[in-house]
């Protein structure tokens, strides 16, 4: 085992791997996942792991596991990385790939998470995964769950798109729906979990153990691309934890000697509610919260994503990043331009393609340099939105002579 245990990001103070934990009990801050990367750099070797069997879990040693004799499940990372051309043209940089974590079981990034958290809950001895959420990270716990054999309880602001719920609900979840934006069930819920009233694992915004399975975004970006490092990274972001943690990734690959760079990390909000984008841009030495704009990328609008916000702020400072906002006319575009290379894309997923081009136009992205698109979501999970972007046929064959003259009038 090389997880040696956290360290709180406000007053230091460490504690032991096996502890129970989600905020410091010191001072309420949030907690970082330490590795004895000295001793793991001696005894471990990069090439083994990569001819394990594809996944999240290839990278065991790099989490933070006690008994990987309880890991739970479904297959997820290890997601399709596509080289496109086309659209590197289109947006005007020289080497452009997709991630799509469109493939993970439930259809969304939150599976690289929650099968973390559903381990530890099987550690530590819990009965039921819990979480506010959006949508995925929902639907997502509600799978790991029913793998488990755990129960699991999810609060959603009551507009959460209907897949998302629906799915949530068929995988066995009682669904609770909140009258209110994210912002505001986030901040009950943390409430509700630190009063004690209720025995439930939180999968949310304070576990500590859960967030370290984003790091595989960068894992698996540098074996993809032969342990090559992008130039950029551009990934969705609400609270920006997955940023947070992929840039993690990156710093542990380069002080491991498996890689030799880190990338510049760049999150991609919604324009309509861009928190951590305009507290880039004003230099502002903390995240403040905004009003909450009506957006196409619903599981994007976090109003005030709070600490994890200024973490996401950091990593993007101190990689030299950016922090771009898109409308939503660019993300449905966006979507559009995805669909024309097999890939549906939610709304919320598709912010980082339509932030190249806007970041190239800007002068934020060079034109030679090599970019990566974390693509975080399903159009599945959304599909309202997809509906909004097609045109079925109103037009009804009958019979064969139909069909055919149909046929002759496409060509």
């Amino acid at each position: 085992m090389y997880f040696t245990g956290f360290e709180c990001r406000g007053c230091r103070a460490p504690y032991p791997p096996d502890q129970d934990l989600l905020l410091c009990p010191a001072c309420h801050q949030l907690l970082e996942a330490r590795y004895d990367l000295a001793r793991l750099r001696r005894e471990v070797d990069r090439d083994a792991l990569a001819r394990r069997r594809p996944g999240v879990w290839r990278w065991t040693e790099l989490l933070p596991v006690l008994d990987p004799s309880r890991i739970v499940t479904l297959g997820e990372g290890g997601t399709p990385f596509l080289r496109s051309e086309r659209l590197a043209r289109a947006c005007g940089v020289r080497e452009l790939w997709l991630k799509s974590d469109a493939a993970n079981p439930t259809g969304s990034l939150k599976d690289r998470s929650i099968t973390v958290s559903a381990t530890k809950a099987v550690e530590f001895g819990y009965g039921v995964l819990s979480c506010d959420s959006t949508g995925n990270k929902a639907s997502s716990t509600a799978a790991y769950a029913a793998r488990a054999g755990l129960a699991s309880v999810v609060f959603c602001p009551k507009d959460t798109p209907r897949p998302k719920m629906a799915q949530a609900v068929f995988f066995g979840a009682r669904l609770l729906r909140v009258d209110g934006h994210y912002s505001q069930i986030n901040a009950w819920y943390r409430r509700l979990i630190a009063s004690g009233r209720v025995k439930w694992y939180d999968c949310g915004t304070d576990n500590p153990f859960r967030y370290e399975g984003k790091k595989t975004y960068a894992y698996e970006i540098a074996q993809d691309l032969g342990w090559r490092v992008p130039d950029r990274v551009l990934h969705p972001g609400a609270g920006g934890m997955s940023l947070v943690k992929t840039w993690k990734g990156f710093n542990e690959l380069r002080e491991l000697g498996w890689t030799d760079r880190v990338p510049r990390m760049t999150l991609v909000q919604a324009a309509a509610c861009a928190p951590i984008v305009q507290a880039w841009r004003r230099r502002l030495p903390a995240v403040a919260p905004v009003d909450r704009g009506a957006t196409v990328a619903s599981a994007l609008a976090a109003a005030d994503p709070g600490l994890l916000g200024n973490l996401a702020l950091d990593s993007v400072r101190a990689s030299d990043g950016a922090a771009i906002a898109v409308e939503d006319a660019e993300i449905l575009d966006a979507v559009r331009r995805l669909g024309e290379e097999g890939l549906l894309i939610e709304p919320s997923g598709a912010v980082t393609l339509a932030a190249v081009r806007r970041g190239v136009a800007e002068g934020t992205i060079g034109r030679d340099e090599s970019v990566v698109c974390v693509l975080t979501g399903s159009g599945f999970k959304d599909f309202d939105r997809i509906l909004d972007v097609v045109e079925i046929p109103d037009e009804i064959l009958s019979g064969y002579d139909a069909m055919v003259a149909a046929a002759e009038r496409i060509g």
